[in-house]
């Protein structure tokens, strides 16, 4: 799922919490007002672009009246919202040096791409009937951290220490290009209790685990 496009403004509907409230009517009726306005038989001086933009119509409609994809999708806005929210509160706030504050947006930002990476893997396994369940439940996702001088983890090597706390659905590899010193990963575990016991253990050395709920 694109999260770059906001579906609710293609229909020319608010986003954000009062895009979520909508009700299928609402956005039934948007689109067909929309559908009217961008249709090909109406925009003949251009038929290329005015059949690609009536597709692109139809592709965020179907993401809205599709109960789950909607719900993740308003999941992932959310989420977008909120660590924009809080890179402006921490400039304005935050006494720490720059250099620590953009730090800190970059794990952000890291986090934000692996977690879109495990909706969209989510998505597909739904799409195939693998899974029925799309929600990431963010209290069991650990973001995990390690310098690259140290000892290097690929996703299987993760998978099979995170194991002895419990049943690893996903390990996600990232890296950032800004922080040459370490690497990143995120783990997600069945559940949250499960999660709870891999942060709170003292026996992966090496490894900084921090909740994903917690940034």
């Amino acid at each position: 799922m694109d999260i770059e496009v906001d579906h609710y403004s293609a229909l020319d509907l608010p986003s954000g919490e009062e895009g979520a409230k909508l009700s299928e009517i609402d956005i039934s009726k948007a689109y067909r007002k929309k559908a009217l306005e961008l249709h090909p038989d109406k925009r003949l001086d251009d038929p290329i672009n005015a059949h690609l933009n009536f597709q692109k119509l139809k592709a965020s409609y179907d993401i809205l009246k599709d109960d789950k994809k909607r719900k993740l999708f308003d999941e992932m806005i959310q989420l977008q919202q909120q660590q924009q929210q809080d890179s402006k509160r921490r400039k304005m706030m935050s006494f720490v040096p720059d250099i620590n504050l953009a730090r800190l947006e970059e794990e952000e930002r890291i986090a934000i791409k692996l977690l879109g990476e495990i909706a969209r893997i989510r998505e597909i396994l739904l799409s195939k009937k693998e899974s029925s369940e799309m929600c990431v439940d963010k209290e069991k996702v650990l973001k995990v951290s390690w310098s690259k001088s140290g000892e290097g983890y690929t996703c299987q090597r993760l998978r099979e220490l995170f194991s002895n706390f419990g049943e690893v659905e996903h390990v996600i590899m990232g890296s950032s290009s800004k922080n040459k010193k370490r690497s990143y990963a995120l783990v997600e575990m069945l559940t949250k209790a499960d999660a709870a016991k891999a942060v709170s253990s003292s026996g992966l050395t090496g490894l900084l685990i921090v909740p994903l709920v917690s940034l």
